[in-house]
C-alpha cells in the first residue's frame, strides 16, 4: 500500500466517523427540540382548559384556577408566549411580565364568568426563552466544532504515527550502521515506499557487511604477510649477518691472542671484540622481536601463555629494567587458532614497548581472560598515561597498528586511564575478541591462507672466552 492511499484511506474513515458523530449529535439536538415543542403544546393546551374552566367555574373555585394558570405561567413550558390575565378594576391576577425587556401582546380577549365577572386575558410574546435558544444553539455549535476538531485531530496525529512509525526503526538501523554494525536488518513494511527505503537499506548494509569482511580478511592477509617477511628477515639476519658476526668474534680473538707482544695491537682487538658482541646481542634482540618467543621447532606458533612467559622474561632480564611486570593469562581451556594467538602476542609486545620506553611507570600488568563467547585482553601501567588521544593515534604507529590488528579480528581498541589509580595517571588499553564462530558459521568468510612453516632459527654457537688485557706500563715500547 502506498502512503497517499494509506492516508486517503485512513482520512475516509475519519471523515466517516466524524459525521457519525455530527449525525448523532443533530438527531439528539433534534429530540430536545422535539422534546421542548411537544412541553409547550401540551402547556397551552391545559392553558385553554384552566381558561375555559376559569370561565365555567363559581367564586369559590376561581382561586384555585387563577392558582393553576399562574404556575403553567410560570413553569416556562409554553417558551415564547405568557399569559396576562387583569379583572375588570385593572387588578393583575397573572402576571406575564418577564424579567428584561418588556413584552407586547399578541392578542387579548375578555372573559365573562357565570356571574358576570369580567376578565381581560392577554398572550405576550417572551424574547427570553428565544434568546435562550439562541445562545443554546450557539455554545452547542462551537461545543460541536471543537469536539470536532479535537476529534479531527486526534485521528490525524495517530494516523500520521501509525503511518511513519518504521521510521523509528530505519532510524535505529542507521545508527547501528554508523556505528560499523551491519548485522542490523530491517523487517517488512506495510507502506510501499518505507518498504523500498527498508530494501535499499538492507541491500547497503549487506554490501556494506561484505566489503568490511573482504577488508578484514586482506587486513589479516596483509599482517601474515607481514609476519612471513619478520620470518624472512630473522632467517637472512641469522643466516648471513649472525655468521659473519661469529666469524668476526672469532677473528678478533685469535688477533687478542696473537697480539699478546703488542699491547697497543691488544687493545684494539678487544675493543673490536666488545663491538662485534654487542652487535650480535642487538641482533639476538631483533630476531626476538621480529619472531615471536617460543617458536615451534616446526615453526609453528606456540601457545600463548607460554609466548607471554616468554615475552615478560626477556623484559626481566633487560638490563637496567626496573619495572614490575605481572602477566595473568585464563582462557578457560579455549584452544585459540594461530592467527589470534599471533595478534594478542604482538599486542602486548607493542604495549610493553610503548611502557618501557615512554611511560615511565613502575609496574604494568597483562591480563587476558575468556569471558562467554569472547576473549578480553587488557594491558595497563600506573605510569604518565596519554593526555590527548585523537593526537598519539595519528603520531603513534605503534597504537594504529593495534587498532588494525584488533579490528581485523572484530574487536575494539580501547585507550582510558588506569583503574584503580584514582587521578589521570596510568594508561589502560583494552579490546574484546570474540571467538571463532562454529564451523557452518564460517562458510561465507573469506578463508585466507595459512602462513607457512618457519624454518627453526639455529643457535648461535658460543664465542670462545677473551684473554684479559695485559697492564701497559709508563715507559715501556712496544716490540
Amino acid at each position: 500500500m502506498t502512503m497517499s492511499r494509506f492516508l486517503a484511506s485512513r482520512a475516509l474513515w475519519l471523515a466517516c466517523a466524524c459525521l457519525g458523530c455530527a449525525l448523532l449529535g443533530a438527531l439528539w439536538l433534534a429530540r430536545q427540540a422535539i422534546g421542548e415543542e411537544r412541553s409547550g403544546a401540551a402547556a397551552i393546551a391545559q392553558l385553554v382548559a384552566r381558561l375555559s374552566a376559569l370561565q365555567a367555574a363559581g367564586p369559590a373555585e376561581r382561586a384555585a384556577q387563577l392558582a393553576a394558570l399562574r404556575a403553567i405561567n410560570q413553569s416556562a413550558r409554553m417558551r415564547h408566549l405568557r399569559l396576562h390575565v387583569e379583572d375588570a378594576a385593572g387588578r393583575v391576577l397573572v402576571d406575564a411580565t418577564p424579567k428584561g425587556d418588556l413584552v407586547h401582546a399578541e392578542s387579548q380577549w375578555e372573559i365573562r364568568a357565570r356571574d358576570g365577572t369580567v376578565y381581560h386575558a392577554a398572550l405576550r410574546w417572551n424574547p427570553d426563552s428565544e434568546l435562550r435558544e439562541a445562545r443554546g444553539d450557539v455554545v452547542g455549535n462551537l461545543a460541536m466544532l471543537g469536539a470536532y476538531s479535537v476529534l479531527l485531530l486526534c485521528c490525524l496525529s495517530w494516523t500520521a504515527r501509525r503511518a511513519f512509525a518504521p521510521l523509528q526503526q530505519i532510524l535505529d538501523a542507521i545508527g547501528h550502521y554508523e556505528r560499523k554494525d551491519y548485522s542490523v536488518r530491517l523487517p517488512a513494511m506495510h507502506i510501499r515506499e518505507l518498504d523500498q527505503v527498508r530494501r535499499a537499506l538492507n541491500h547497503l548494509a549487506g554490501a556494506l557487511a561484505q566489503h568490511q569482511l573482504e577488508r578484514r580478511a586482506l587486513s589479516r592477509k596483509l599482517l601474515d604477510a607481514q609476519e612471513c617477511e619478520r620470518a624472512r628477515l630473522a632467517r637472512e639476519l641469522h643466516d648471513e649477518f649472525g655468521q659473519v658476526l661469529t666469524a668476526m668474534r672469532a677473528d678478533a680473538t685469535y688477533l687478542v691472542r696473537k697480539s699478546a707482544h703488542a699491547p697497543m695491537l691488544q687493545i684494539v682487538a678487544n675493543d673490536l671484540a666488545g663491538h662485534c658482541a654487542r652487535i650480535q646481542d642487538e641482533v639476538r634482540h631483533l630476531l626476538h622481536r621480529l619472531r615471536p618467543h617460543g617458536g615451534q621447532p616446526d615453526g609453528r606458533v606456540a601457545c600463548l601463555p607460554r609466548l607471554l612467559q616468554d615475552l615478560v622474561r626477556g623484559w626481566r632480564g633487560q638490563p637496567g629494567q626496573a619495572v614490575r611486570l605481572d602477566c595473568d593469562v585464563d582462557l578457560g581451556g579455549a584452544v585459540l587458532d594461530p592467527d589470534l594467538t599471533l595478534t594478542l602476542y604482538r599486542m602486548t609486545q607493542e604495549a610493553l614497548t610503548n611502557v618501557m620506553r615512554h611511560a615511565g611507570a613502575s609496574r604494568a600488568s597483562i591480563c587476558i581472560v575468556r569471558r562467554g563467547n569472547e576473549v578480553r585482553w587488557c594491558v595497563e601501567d600506573d605510569g604518565s598515561g596519554i593526555g590527548d588521544i585523537a593526537a598519539a593515534m595519528q603520531r603513534s604507529h605503534g597504537l594504529r597498528g593495534m587498532q588494525e590488528r584488533a579490528w581485523a579480528h572484530c574487536a575494539t581498541l580501547c585507550i582510558g586511564a588506569a583503574e584503580g589509580t584514582g587521578d589521570t595517571r596510568g594508561c589502560r588499553l583494552s579490546a574484546a575478541f570474540p571467538l571463532p564462530a562454529p564451523a557452518h558459521d564460517t562458510a561465507q568468510i573469506p578463508q585466507i591462507p595459512p602462513i607457512p612453516p618457519i624454518p627453526p632459527i639455529p643457535p648461535i654457537p658460543p664465542i670462545p672466552p677473551v684473554p684479559p688485557v695485559p697492564q701497559i706500563h709508563q715507559g715501556s715500547q712496544p716490540a
